[in-house]
């Protein structure tokens, strides 16, 4: 069988088929997206009579900001989670990295304000709004970073080592952990 030039072209061009995303990154873009629209719509539309009961506020690296500073936060944060949705639909990695290290500067934002703003007894109940989302912002970067390991840090196959050829007909399979391991006999022997 002669090969032509064309079709070794051919097959070094097509590449192995990407592993699909699971559903549930599918989600949670959807998710991220929503919730870029819902932070545009919070930050675009609150009124002022809302504003005197409930003012408009956001926490990023610990600090606390209010009224127009928040609103310009909400709308940053908002391009943040929609870049984040669309690039996760898009099956991008950069996408899934930037929400990792996004929902992890969160939980730390979240964490140093309520530690520098406990003594305050005027800011207990940011305080405590602060503290009760730190679970459930915890469990978002735990479960990113659970579902990111595969996707992210997914290594290359090792090439095959070379084996003397004097051993490699004689080798062993070691293990009953559900692993498959093998060994030279010959190095098995000197072990011993």
């Amino acid at each position: 069988m002669c090969l032509r030039y064309s079709d070794t072209v051919n097959s070094a061009m097509i590449s192995e088929p990407r592993k699909r995303w699971p559903l549930d990154l599918r989600v949670f873009a959807i998710l991220a997206a929503t919730w870029a629209m819902f932070l545009l719509t919070i930050a675009f539309f609150i009124d002022g009579d809302f504003i005197l009961v409930n003012p408009l506020h956001a926490i990023v690296g610990g600090m606390f900001f209010n009224f127009d500073d928040a609103r310009l936060v909400l709308v940053i944060e908002a391009a943040i989670f929609g870049v984040i949705g669309i690039g996760i639909i898009a099956e991008r990695r950069w996408a899934l990295a930037l929400a990792l290290i996004y929902m992890a500067q969160i939980v730390i934002s979240h964490l140093a304000y309520a530690i520098t703003y406990l003594p305050i007894r005027f800011e207990l109940t940011n305080v405590r709004e602060s503290a009760m989302q730190g679970p459930v912002l915890v469990l978002i970067t735990l479960y990113l970073w659970i579902r990111a390991t595969d996707l992210l840090f997914d290594a290359p196959a090792a090439p095959a080592r070379a084996r003397s050829a004097s051993g490699s007909q004689h080798q062993a399979e070691v293990g009953g952990d559900g692993r498959s391991r093998t060994y030279d006999t010959a190095d098995m022997s000197r072990m011993l």
